[in-house]
């Protein structure tokens, strides 16, 4: 299994990370019945440490957010299929998954959910062979995802607007869609520690690391290197807002 981020012209060929705006995927439940599976809309870091997480999913569904640790937290869905989960600091770090629970089984849903920094101050969706999307405030780089052969770098800027990204003497450009965000191939480099160009600022992407299930301090950010299926791994890089 591969990133469709780097195979052939790797972003003509890529889709858009998901949207936090785009709907719940179906699960089926035992009587046959469809049911949308979590979809996290945002994440809003508390002062007392955690976050309270809102998203989407079948009105009236529990709602599950799991650990790696087992830790596992739940909520409701309303009658319009709105739910919030309130996230304590214990989870900071850790990958989670959201899950709809039907019966006594639970589906996940296409996002991982990753709460990084005292405070919470760094919330991303992780989608398995898509770009990271970053829905708390970050620099000109949002995050870097590398699958091992090659790295794509995303971000946030003005509607319209050209984005050069550089590696080296190479230089790809990207324009931001109507949300304001923007995906680019990272030029003429592998998955290795590199440092990036973007909006006249460099950033050092540390490269892979190990497979884990909880984020680590790596480059003046947060770096976290998941195992996807067999011997394909996905590393998310998100350089901290200051660098």
């Amino acid at each position: 299994m591969s990133l469709c981020l780097v195979l052939g012209p790797a972003l003509s060929a890529c889709r858009a990370p998901s949207r936090p705006d785009a709907g719940p995927e179906p699960a089926q439940a035992e009587d046959g019945v469809w049911m949308a599976t979590p979809r996290i809309a945002s994440v809003v870091p508390k002062a007392a440490g955690g976050a309270l997480v809102r998203g989407e999913a079948a009105p009236g569904a529990r709602v599950i957010l799991s650990g790696g640790d087992g830790a596992a937290m739940a909520a409701g869905a309303d009658s319009r299929g709105l739910f919030e989960l309130h996230i304590g600091a214990a989870a900071l770090g850790q990958v989670l998954t959201p899950e709809i629970q039907i019966g006594q089984s639970t589906t996940p849903g296409p996002q991982r959910l990753l709460l990084a920094g005292e405070g919470g101050e760094l919330a991303a969706l992780l989608i398995d062979g898509e770009p990271s999307l970053r829905l708390t405030p970050g620099p000109a780089l949002d995050a870097v995802d590398g699958d091992g052969r090659g790295l794509t770098a995303s971000g946030r800027a003005a509607p319209g607007e050209r984005v050069a990204v550089r590696a080296g003497s190479d230089v790809v450009h990207a324009v931001t869609d109507a949300r304001g965000r923007w995906i680019a191939v990272v030029p003429g480099v592998g998955d290795i520690s590199v440092e990036i160009g973007v909006g006249g600022r460099a950033f050092r992407y540390p490269g892979p690391g190990a497979p884990a299930d909880r984020a680590e301090r790596a480059g003046g950010g947060w770096r976290v290197t998941r195992v996807l299926s067999g011997a394909a791994r996905q590393t998310s890089w998100f350089p901290d807002e200051n660098a």
